[in-house]
Order: structure tokens, then sequence, then C-alpha cells
């Protein structure tokens, strides 16, 4: 899941430079652990050069410790990627605004299952749509992602054109809804569009100041930056795609349209697992009522298929959602794609391991031969590269596939 247009391509193969920092051991002797790292190494090794990828970031965190940082390929062409490289960072973003009305919910300033009435009275449906169903995304705003005519084609034909969130609730609210609030399931980057709008309203604050007071600040991570423009500070990991039908650097195109204003950003490798280790992975970000609320599965078995909406479908074990996150067993995950930009970011939490709190976070860039279709949707070739880490690292308790 995450941020997706899908198009083509044909291929070609590069396999670029390999640069490498191996942290500090944790736990076990630092035999056994330079034993994981390498293992680990290998298996990114392996995958870089059998998809042809362009560039691989890695992080992987055991009991909050850094445990190995990795970087392959190049930035752009001729320069190599490092571990200060910056990338869109997607749907991980839906975490931290999860984490954000988790806070507020904690201090009183808003009630989870109050009607979005309250703040957005002129918008159809929001007396009985909730926070708490906009975070679960069971809200029923049709996602603007999903419209063919009123955002897909525009976006392709002008990927630079700047979306307010105006913009896209208009977009979303142009299409008949699907389903009632609280009735179904449905991705829909919408409800994360009305729930940025929402926390302004209820808080007087921007997104992105309550990004930085609740999220940024507190953990500290100094190498993430919300814009809701095309910019990324330097040194950025370039992109590059053929959703368009030619081969061409997708860096800049404009993400205005991926998340609600204030929360779309521009990471690096180590603050992505940092940071959703920190939330998701143990108590103290939140406290444990607010973090249970976020990773419980409480929706499985939620959900149908419904006739015109894709994402509608039952939730299960494999699959299910929390409020901002996807949940698979017993990890908690998130696995952004945005123009050419893939990434994965997976956690085994405390109370679910016994072999310590894992994270690992991939995020990679493609060349030509990565995708074989790029008429389809491109594959999140950092998800398979997070999956092999994660039954390498946990074998009794990896991710279901």
């Amino acid at each position: 899941m995450g941020h997706t247009i899908s198009l083509k391509l044909r291929h070609a193969t590069r396999v670029a430079t390999c640069g490498i920092v191996l942290a500090s051991t944790v736990g076990g002797t630092a035999t056994a652990q330079a034993n994981t790292a390498e293992d680990i190494r290998a298996i990114a090794q392996s995958q870089f050069e059998q998809h042809s990828l362009n560039s691989l970031l890695l992080e992987v965190r055991i009991d909050g410790e850094v445990v190995l940082t990795e970087v392959m390929g190049n930035a752009m062409t001729g320069v190599p990627a490092t571990t200060e490289g910056r990338f869109r960072n997607g749907a991980v973003a839906l975490t931290y605004i999860g984490a954000i009305a988790l806070r507020l919910a904690e201090e009183g300033i808003i009630d989870l299952d109050e009607p979005i009435s309250k703040w957005m009275p002129a918008l159809p449906g929001s007396d009985t749509a909730t926070i708490r169903m906009l975070l679960n995304m069971t809200a029923g705003y049709p996602d603007h992602v999903a419209n063919e005519e009123a955002f897909v084609d525009p976006f392709l034909e002008d990927p630079f054109r700047t979306w307010t969130p105006g913009d896209l609730i208009a977009v979303s609210l142009s299409t008949p809804r699907m389903f009632a609030p609280g009735t179904n399931w449905d991705y829909s980057h919408s409800d994360y569009v009305i729930l940025g709008q929402v926390l302004e309203a209820a808080t007087g604050q921007s997104m992105f100041e309550l990004m930085d007071d609740y999220v940024l600040g507190p953990l500290g991570m100094s190498g993430t930056f919300g814009f809701d423009t095309a910019q990324i500070p330097a040194p950025a990991i370039h992109a590059f795609t053929a959703e368009r039908g030619i081969w061409e650097d997708s860096t800049y195109w404009n993400p205005s349209w991926t998340l609600s204003s204030g929360a779309i950003q521009v990471t690096t490798i180590s603050d992505m697992a940092q940071s959703f280790d920190a939330i998701v992975g143990a108590d103290g970000f939140l406290t444990p009522d607010s973090r249970a609320q976020m990773i419980d599965p409480v929706l499985i078995g939620f959900g149908a298929p419904l006739a015109g909406c894709r994402g509608c479908h039952e939730l299960t074990e494999a699959f299910s959602y929390g409020l901002g996150v996807m949940l698979r067993g017993d990890w908690i995950f998130q696995t952004p794609r945005f123009g050419g930009y893939a990434s994965t970011v997976g956690t085994l939490p405390d109370e679910r391991s016994d072999a310590g709190r894992i994270t690992i976070a991939v995020a990679v860039t493609y060349t030509r031969g990565s995708i074989d279709n790029w008429e389809e949707t491109p594959t999140n070739l950092a998800s398979r590269t997070v999956q092999l880490i994660a039954e390498e690292i946990h074998p009794q308790n990896p991710p279901p596939k």
C-alpha cells in the first residue's frame, strides 16, 4: 500500500558502488552479531543485484540499537548514495499523523470517537464519520487517487502540478460514496487529507507545527523535513521511473497530492527506522493504551469486497489496519511508493518477540530493468528485502506472506 500510479518501460541493468556502515552490537556476542549483520548484508546485496536496483538503503535495529546500516548504489548517475541521503517517506507519515492524533487525545484536546462535524460541519458525512474512522480508513470517503478522470489522468499529464487539500477533497467528493462511515474498509488517501484539516481546526495549529511539536522534535529527527512542494534538501536520493511511458528522473515530481498538507515529507533511512521503532515498537512515546489502539488488530474480519471500490476487502491476520499503520501478523508496517521511490519499514514490537524488538527499514530506487512491465503498478521491491531479512532474524515469527 502507499502512493501509487502505474505505467511502463523496458530494461537495462546497472549495479553501482556499495558503501557500508556497521554500528555497535547489542545482545549476544559480538561474533554472533557480526554473523547476523553479514547475513543481512548478503540478503540486501542479493536483492540489489537481482532487481538491478539503482540504490538500496537499509537499517536494522534490535531493541532500539542499530545493528547494521547499509547503502548500495547511486543517488544519481555517478554519485554514490550515502546514509544521509534523503528520499520521500510517503505513507510513513500516516503513522506520524496517527501518533499526533493519539497524543492529542491523551491530552484531552480531541476525542477520537467524536463526529468530525464539530470541526468540518459542511463536509458531507461528517455527522457520522469520526477521527478514529479517518485513522483506520473506515470513514468511507472515496480515495482521490482512484479517480482516473479527475486525478490520475491530470497527474500523469502534469506531475509537477500543485494539489491543495481543497482540490483533493473535491476530487474525493466528486465520486459517489461507496459505503456509509464505519461500515467497510478502503485504503483512502482522502481520509488523511480530511484528517489533517480536522486536526488543524481542533488545535489551531498547522500540521507543520503539530508534526514538529509532537513527532520530529521529540524524536530528534534532524534528517526529516516537511514540504508541500517538491523540494528535497541535499543530499537527495534521485528517483527514476517509466510510469508515464518514458524513462525519466521523477525526483521533483510534486508530491502535494499524497497526504495532508504539512505531512508530506523527505527523510533518511535512520530517521525512518528510529521513529517507527519508537512509536510502534514499545511503550514510552505513546502510553500503553494509545499504542494498543494504534497496533492492536481489532479490525480482523471487518470489511468486504464491494463493486466499484478497488480497495474494499475483508481484513485478515495477513493484512489488517490499525490507526495509521498496516498490520501483518505480529508485525507493524508501512510500505510507501511514489514516482520511482519505494520503501518499507516493519517492526516486531517488544511484547510480540522473544528475540527483542526488531525494526527493519529499506528504501530503494530503480533502473529501467528493475521492473518487468511498467504499464502495471510497479512492485515495491523494498518489501521483499524486508521480508527476507525478517525471516533471517526471526524465523519463528516472520511477517505472513
